[in-house]
């Protein structure tokens, strides 16, 4: 059988010229075009329905910061601090986050298409209920993420830590786990049907599954 193909995400469409913007604050509905936003302070701003478009954000930090129903669109994130924000119902199309720290940040219900997280740290991250086409995590710490009823189907997981994930009734349908790590994590037998995973990551998962594998008692029969 051939192996399947990595999954293919669209890039953001930047434009080649952007003007600088510097934010101190977030209000409800503010929407940002065309942008390059460095070095922002921006800890623990309240704002609802923000959209950024077209924008590149450098070294911007938003941690603890509560943006329900914010909306990236062809958007790149570089090294941001997006720790512990609460960004339930946001909506990302063509998205990067590089090299960008999310350690507890909580994307309920979030919906994104053509996302992509590169050495990035989501360690007790919450993506329940999520809907996600078209998404890699590479070489990114998922230890403790929660990903509950999230819909995963086609996902790649490339070189990831998933330690201790939570996976449960979680659709995984030709998700691709190859190259990570699955100590701990908790997943139901029916989301594994379909899933693409290496040789040594099978007998892993046997475990995972409350399974437990031993040769023959060769005594059976005898006497």
């Amino acid at each position: 059988m051939n192996p399947p193909k990595k999954q293919s995400i669209h890039q953001p469409g930047l434009p080649k010229r952007l003007e600088a913007l510097s934010l101190v604050s977030l209000e409800d509905y503010d929407e940002y075009a065309e942008r390059k936003i460095s070095g922002c302070d921006l800890v623990e701003q309240k704002a609802k329905n923000v959209i950024f478009e077209e924008s590149l954000l450098e070294r911007v930090t938003l941690t603890g910061a509560q943006l329900p129903k914010l909306r990236l669109r062809d958007v790149r994130l570089e090294s941001c601090d997006i720790s512990a924000a609460f960004l339930e119902g946001c909506r990302l199309q063509r998205v990067e986050f590089l090299n960008c720290r999310l350690l507890g940040v909580q994307m309920l219900a979030a919906q994104m298409d053509d996302v992509l997280f590169r050495d990035c740290n989501l360690e007790g991250a919450v993506f329940s209920l999520a809907e996600a086409k078209s998404i890699r995590f590479e070489k990114s710490i998922l230890r403790n993420a929660t990903f509950e009823g999230a819909d995963l189907n086609k996902v790649t997981f490339d070189h990831c830590d998933l330690s201790y994930a939570d996976f449960r009734n979680t659709k995984l349908k030709q998700a691709d786990l190859r190259g990570s790590v699955l100590d701990g994590m908790q997943i139901e037998a029916t989301a594994v049907k379909g899933m693409v995973i290496s040789p040594m990551q099978a007998i892993q998962m046997v475990g995972l599954l409350g399974l437990v594998v031993q040769d023959e008692d060769i005594s059976m029969g005898q006497g």
